[in-house]
Order: structure tokens, then C-alpha cells, then sequence
């Protein structure tokens, strides 16, 4: 067991958050060997990595040998161009006017889903004597951000036509690909096929157009373009309900310590409202995390923590900084032992998924919502 102290000497505070970028390494090798030679790998890094940390995750993805990464915004290629990261940045989510010139000057290739943004584009690096990128996105069913598919031709052939601007390619995105099988996906890929077909050879073809997010890269095969942008699984997520076919190591273990223990006699309540009421005299620890670190008040119903190596069940309402658990199956544990909220704990193991599940969540909020003031510790 991790010795605790250490822990809180060096974050300053005993809740903490530890990033295995071995394992992400090891995700996306397995991730490479999965689709074989000929496909790339735009690693999504958006959300701080998904509340991993942006920087040291991308760092290790660039030493690691991704092809490039996405992003949702501006501010968050600009953190990773600050950082020194040189792969190549798609801005998923686009740009707003008036980020063109730091968009050309940053090197980054922004999606465009109206013709507009690229003439602006445009306009500006033909101010700035400098070409700029982007690249289409393509609504084939998602309903969100993207040109309508049916307009798709002939809103690319223009924009191909423009000066001062290069397309990278085309890409869209799917609204149920975690479902194999989900006939939506194969109308989505059907789609985004036709509209690659109906395009000039070779105009719009190349190393960016990709479809296959996580799911669709685990479940289907036939969405792999000439890349594929995985998020959830480099960090050791599986998106599906099935196994995956490939071996995903866990990233993010998310830790704390016991502050302080109480013991209680049958029939006292604990937290606000006293929800909880002790059944039996027992002992009640105070871990020093709440919902603002992102520990969500439905864990209370239901949920465990690990605590020397075995299951530990919350005890009432979770507050904004501090949480009970009743440790009274526990009689040895003490203050200052370490306290597993995501991770493992000898031979047991809470996933992302089971914490996400608990609290009536999907993995990817669950890793968003653990709030900045959680220090992330990187090996």
C-alpha cells in the first residue's frame, strides 16, 4: 500500500489524483498493434485530457508516437502550444471571429462547418502571407456541429477552391457508435463514404479523414478512414458494455486519507440531515473530499470506497470538501491510511466505470468532474 504521508507531503493536501502515463504509453501501443499499419492516431486530449491533465498527456502522447492530437477550443491548443507541443492540433469545436490570426499563427487546423468560416480564414492568412489549414466536419446524423451531408459536395468543392486556405480532409462524428451494431452508425458510415466518393480524387482524401471515435473504433471496423481519433480508451476505458478486443490499462487512480475517525453508538445520524443512522455502535472516518472535487452526491446511495484492501460503504450525504464512511468492518484502519475512491486496493479494484455506473454517469463525466483543486501526480 501507498504510504500516505508521502503523498500528502507532496500535494500539500491528503486527496489526490495519480496518472499513470506508463499505461497510457502502453494504450496506445496496444491501440496501434490493434489496427495495423496504414491508420493514424489523433489522440483526443480535449478536457484536460479528460481530466487527466492536458500537458503531461499530450507530452507523453507526442513521445509516444500519436500522429496528432484534438482538442475542443482555441484556449486549449494554446496550452499545448505554450507547453512546446509541435504535433499537429485539429479545434474540433472550430473557431469564434476574431481567433484566425492566433489559429494560422499556432499552426493549428481548425473544423469548419460553414462556408463562411472558411473564407474568413481565408482572408486573414492572406493578410498574414501565411496558409492556413482546416478541416470539414461532416453532420451525417449526429445532428450537432457539422455541414448537412446532402450539402457536403458542394460546400467542399468551394471551399476547395479558395486561396490561401488547404482542406486536411473530412471527418464526422457518431451518436451511438457505443451500441454495436446500432444501425445509425452504418447510415453514418454510408454517408460519410458517399461524400468522400462524390469528391474530386484525391482532393480531400489523405492522412485526416476519420470517422471512428473509441467506440466506433472497437466496434466498427469498417468506420477506420485514414485515422481514427480515440479519446476514452488511452486512458484505459472501454466504452462499450462488451470486453474489448485489445487490453486497455487503467490509467487514473483517484486517492485519499483518512483525517479523522469517530466512533458512534446505534442510532446516530451522520452528515447533513442525518440520512445515515448508525444500526449498531460503530466507527465513522472523515476522508477531505467532497462533490467539489468531483465526488457526486449520488456515490452516498449505494457506492464504496476501498480502504485496506476491502470495501468500504459511504456514511450519509456527501458535503463539498469531506465525506464519511462507516469503517466499522474496518477496526484496524486509523488516520492517515489511504483511501482508494477510483483505483485498486490489493485484489480489489473500483473502475471508472463502476464509479461512473454508481453515480448514474457515463466515465467520461465521471473523469471530467474531478475539479482542478485535486492534485495530479504523474509516474
Amino acid at each position: 500500500m501507498a504510504n500516505p504521508s508521502q503523498a500528502m507531503n507532496r500535494t500539500g493536501r491528503p486527496t489526490w489524483v495519480e496518472v499513470d502515463l506508463a499505461a497510457v504509453r502502453a494504450n496506445l501501443r496496444a491501440l496501434r498493434a490493434f489496427l495495423g499499419e496504414g491508420v493514424g492516431v489523433i489522440a483526443v486530449v480535449k478536457a484536460g485530457a479528460y481530466g487527466h491533465g492536458a500537458v503531461p498527456v499530450a507530452r507523453c502522447l507526442e513521445e509516444a508516437g500519436a500522429d496528432a492530437l484534438a482538442v475542443a477550443i482555441l484556449e486549449e491548443a494554446l496550452e499545448l502550444r505554450r507547453a512546446g507541443i509541435g504535433l499537429p492540433i485539429l479545434l474540433l469545436n472550430g473557431f469564434w471571429p476574431g481567433e484566425e490570426a492566433e489559429i494560422i499563427r499556432r499552426d493549428l487546423t481548425p473544423a469548419v462547418y460553414a462556408e463562411d468560416m472558411v473564407l474568413r480564414l481565408a482572408g486573414e492568412a492572406g493578410r498574414l502571407k501565411a496558409p492556413a489549414r482546416y478541416a470539414v466536419k461532416i453532420d451525417t446524423g449526429m445532428t450537432r456541429l457539422g455541414i448537412p451531408f446532402e450539402q457536403a459536395g458542394e460546400v467542399v468543392r468551394r471551399c476547395l477552391a479558395t486561396e490561401w486556405v488547404r482542406c486536411q480532409g473530412l471527418y464526422t462524428h457518431f451518436s451511438s457508435a457505443d451500441e454495436p451494431g446500432h444501425p445509425a452508425t452504418r447510415r453514418q458510415i454510408g454517408r460519410f463514404r458517399q461524400v468522400l466518393a462524390d469528391l474530386p480524387s484525391g482532393k480531400a482524401a489523405g492522412f485526416h479523414n476519420h470517422m471512428a471515435n473509441s467506440a466506433a473504433i472497437l466496434g466498427f471496423r469498417e468506420a477506420w478512414c485514414d485515422a481514427v481519433r480515440p479519446g476514452l480508451m488511452l486512458y484505459g476505458v472501454n466504452p462499450l458494455s462488451r470486453p474489448a478486443p485489445l487490453t486497455l490499462s487503467p490509467v487514473l487512480s483517484f486517492k485519499t486519507s483518512i483525517v479523522q475517525v469517530k466512533t458512534i453508538g446505534a442510532g446516530t445520524g451522520v452528515g447533513y440531515g442525518g440520512d445515515y443512522v448508525a444500526s449498531r455502535s460503530t466507527r465513522i472516518a472523515i476522508l477531505p473530499v467532497g462533490y467539489a472535487d468531483g465526488v457526486n452526491r449520488l456515490l452516498a446511495s449505494g457506492g464504496n470506497v476501498l480502504l485496506r484492501g476491502r470495501r468500504i460503504p459511504f456514511a450519509g450525504r456527501i458535503s463539498m470538501d469531506l465525506t464519511a464512511v462507516d469503517i466499522g468492518s474496518a477496526p484496524e484502519a486509523g488516520v492517515g491510511d489511504e483511501v482508494c475512491l477510483i483505483g485498486r486496493q490489493g485484489s480489489e479494484e473500483i473502475t471508472v466505470g463502476e464509479f461512473a455506473a454508481t453515480c448514474s454517469t457515463i466515465p467520461y463525466e465521471a473523469l471530467c468532474r474531478i475539479g482542478p483543486r485535486v492534485p495530479r501526480l504523474y509516474r
